[in-house]
């Protein structure tokens, strides 16, 4: 693995947050901070302008991932990544994320999504194969296949 990733995780689900912590740690990366709301992930991303925000879609205090995720390209050199089980409630180009891994997941779906993550992060373009529970937005895949040509 290269340089770890720095990854911040919006999720307000306390129980499926220590399993995505315990995930990513145990891949080697650095978990840089976790919120529950919008507003705290926000924050967060300002703080400490991670490489990756893996973000669900329905947060506390009935806030939104869609304006994490806005707020991700607003600040620039971001990747953002929806973890979430309403993956349908999402545009087709995922509103801007990168990709959306489907809930519920298994650790496999996860150490593959974060390898594929990781490929994107530090050495794009990803392999060909987008993994199992895992879809990637169109203009990503457009711009990876650039990259190859």
């Amino acid at each position: 693995m290269s340089e770890p990733l720095r990854i911040a995780v919006v999720e307000d689900e306390a129980l499926i947050l220590m399993q995505i912590e315990m995930a990513l740690e145990d891949a080697g990366h650095i978990v840089v901070g976790t919120a529950v709301t919008a507003g705290e992930a926000i924050a967060l991303i300002h703080q400490t302008h991670p490489d990756l925000v893996l973000i669900d879609l329905r947060l506390g205090d009935g806030s939104s991932g869609l304006d994490v995720a806005n707020a991700v390209r607003t600040v620039g050199g971001i990747t953002a990544a929806f973890m979430t089980a309403n993956d349908r409630q999402l545009s087709d180009d995922l509103n801007g994320a990168m990709a959306v891994i489907a809930k519920p997941f298994s650790c496999a779906v996860l150490e593959d999504a974060l390898v594929y993550l990781e490929e994107c992060v530090r050495r794009p373009p990803p392999g060909d194969l987008v993994p199992r529970g895992m879809r990637v937005a169109p203009d990503y895949l457009a711009s990876f296949a650039e990259m190859r040509a």
